[in-house]
């Protein structure tokens, strides 16, 4: 290679060698000096490939029968390898200042962040990113290992080898430095975690962002008992634990969006209720007594998702479940609520009655019940509900969505928006009511 770069660009053949064998970006002198070699490269192969082309055209034209000059074949063989290696050289040339070698550091961590998984977490898998970019190339390497953004989250489960760890853990968020973390730690019960990792987590507490625990309720509490200045976003799965989690506003006073998953029993949650803005409670049935006397507590929610779970047969009776509470509910600032359950039931009806929501404007209904059909009316609660509030979106999810629709729709003249699931497509009544309102 050292043979042919002298050849065909003797002036800047050591550069290009040391470029690419140590995979760097040349600096502005070795980036023009390279350039003005490059067109006398191109004339030298354009050169090559009129004489290949005259040679070759002199053998095709020679008949099958005669054998061709010596001479000529050896020197076509001689060009074609000459012609190959410029062509070569010319890459080389090309490729030490090409576009993606000129990238600025700044602009490719920003291309790298985008390479993270679509998860909520990053996994630690070499496969992906970004342990997968520390091992395209060592430039490559060393702007990944500085890029604090790139290792700010983790997904740690408690079946990984023990040993294993405390050396993950101090690597991995050792070069997050100071930016903040969102952590993901699931499993079951392990006593080393409780003994060791809590501990190497408790350095970072202070950068804790978004947390996602789903263990046993003494390492919740342990990871818990902390100060976390930053934390925004909490998410618990208790499981079957009876245990109670608790969380004060000295601790978290940035705390603004709870997601409760798996089997936790919200009534074992204890948090400041009052500072959330945005409530996640899709993936935990509650009842309905449950259910109001976690809002009335959350008088600041913007967004909220709940689901609510009835009892066949049974009305709840909310003046004798929770005599002190204080109905109606009204949360002033909720803009966004999903509400998913077996919709035509009373309790949900009941739902509905007892809130407020002067400022809504999304409503997401997800029907669990088995017949299928959302038994809404002009009259009906959440109706009513939303005719009051001058909601503008209305989403239905699952059951038989059509039936009174076109009613629902001129009962509610604010309504903007109904999107159904794909396979049910809106009726040309409704589509022309709503397009009359735009």
């Amino acid at each position: 290679m050292s043979i042919m770069l002298a050849e065909f660009a003797p002036n800047t053949s050591s550069m290009v060698k040391m470029l690419l064998d140590e995979n760097k970006r040349p600096s502005e002198a070795q980036k023009s000096e390279i350039l003005e070699a490059i067109p006398s490269l191109q004339q030298e192969v354009l050169k090559l490939e009129r004489e290949y082309n005259e040679i070759d055209i002199a053998l095709a034209i020679i008949p099958p029968e005669q054998k061709p000059d010596e001479h000529l074949t050896e020197q076509f063989e001689r060009l074609t390898t000459r012609l190959n290696n410029a062509r070569d050289i010319l890459a080389l040339h090309t490729k030490s200042v090409s576009y993606g070698r000129q990238i600025p550091v700044e602009v490719l961590e920003v291309i790298f962040r985008f390479c993270l998984p679509d998860t909520d977490f990053v996994i630690c898998k070499s496969t992906e990113a970004p342990l997968l970019l520390c091992q395209i190339c060592s430039d490559w390497r060393r702007v990944a290992l500085l890029a604090p953004l790139l290792w700010s989250s983790l997904s740690l489960h408690l079946s990984r080898r023990p040993g294993t760890w405390k050396d993950l853990l101090n690597t991995w968020l050792g070069r997050s430095l100071s930016s903040p973390v969102s952590l993901s730690i699931s499993g079951p019960n392990n006593p080393y975690f409780n003994d060791h990792i809590v501990k190497v987590l408790a350095k970072t507490a202070n950068r804790w962002r978004r947390l996602r625990l789903e263990v046993e309720p003494s390492s919740m509490a342990r990871l818990l008992n902390h100060s976390m200045p930053l934390l925004h976003t909490l998410e618990i799965g208790m499981g079957q634990y009876g245990s109670d989690v608790y969380l004060s506003s000295l601790d978290a006073p940035n705390l603004r969006k709870l997601v409760l998953v798996g089997k936790t029993d919200p009534k074992r949650v204890h948090v400041p209720w009052g500072r959330l803005t945005q409530l996640d409670a899709g993936a935990v049935p509650m009842k309905l007594d449950t259910c109001l006397h976690i809002l009335s507590k959350s008088k600041n929610l913007t967004r909220c998702t709940v689901q609510l779970v009835a009892i066949a047969g049974t009305e709840t009776d909310l003046t004798q479940m929770q005599p002190s509470l204080p109905l109606p509910i009204c949360l002033s600032h909720l803009r966004s609520l999903s509400v998913a359950g077996s919709i035509p039931h009373s309790d949900v009806g009941k739902f509905f009655r007892h809130i407020e929501l002067p400022k809504l404007e999304g409503l997401v209904l997800s029907n669990l019940h088995e017949g299928g059909k959302f038994n809404l009316d002009a009259q009906s609660s959440i109706v009513v509900l939303a005719r009051r509030s001058g909601i503008r979106r209305l989403r239905l999810v699952g059951g038989k969505p059509l039936e009174g629709l076109s009613e629902i729709v001129v009962s509610i003249p604010s309504l903007k928006e109904v999107v159904l699931e794909k396979e049910w497509p809106l009726p040309r009544t409704v589509v022309e009511a709503l397009e009359m309102r735009k």
